[in-house]
């Protein structure tokens, strides 16, 4: 046998070692690489649910001040074929409702005219039953008899504070 023969029979393959080294290495990554991606979808998840409030308190400021400014009667009466009304608002030949449906945790706006009911779904919310994301304060008074001011509070998630959005209904001089 000669010199160059027997030194490149020595450098061919892995030892013992190296081999049992990576084994071990591979090991730790494929114990660690799972609970790093559950992590990763717990945390979007999270991510999500407060887009998605955020987005809902958005779509109800967007509908809200208008409704309230053009309304010439505010009430929590039913309205619109619905029962459990957050907030009504009327002026003559349309009635404005916003309602929580508390098993799909679902915030709508219902619009009825004469002929034409529309709902519009505002956003979802975390349906805990211990709570009611979206209340209603009148102002200064208590029974909501025509306040010029209209204040609903959406509290999107237990933990953060809640969101007032106040609306100020237009003057009747106007």
């Amino acid at each position: 046998m000669t010199k160059q023969q027997s030194s490149r029979s020595s450098e061919s393959g892995f030892t013992l070692t190296e081999l049992l080294v990576t084994i071990v290495i591979l090991g730790i990554i494929g114990a660690l690489l799972p609970q790093a991606i559950i992590l990763g979808l717990r945390f979007m998840a999270g991510t999500e649910k407060r887009v998605a409030a955020t987005s809902a308190a958005g779509t109800l400021n967007r509908y809200f001040y208008g409704d309230v400014h053009s309304a010439e009667k505010v009430t929590t009466d039913p309205a619109c074929g619905v029962d459990d009304v957050i907030v009504h608002l009327s002026r003559p030949g349309t009635d404005v409702v916003y309602t929580y449906d508390q098993p799909t945790g679902a915030l709508n706006r219902v619009k009825c005219t004469d002929g034409a009911v529309v709902t519009t779904l505002l956003g979802r919310f975390d349906n805990t039953p211990s709570t009611h994301p979206v209340t209603l304060s009148c102002g200064a008074e208590t029974p909501c008899t025509s306040p010029m001011e209209v204040t609903l509070t959406v509290q999107s998630n237990p933990a953060a504070p809640p969101t007032a959005l106040t609306a100020v209904r237009r003057s009747s001089a106007s």
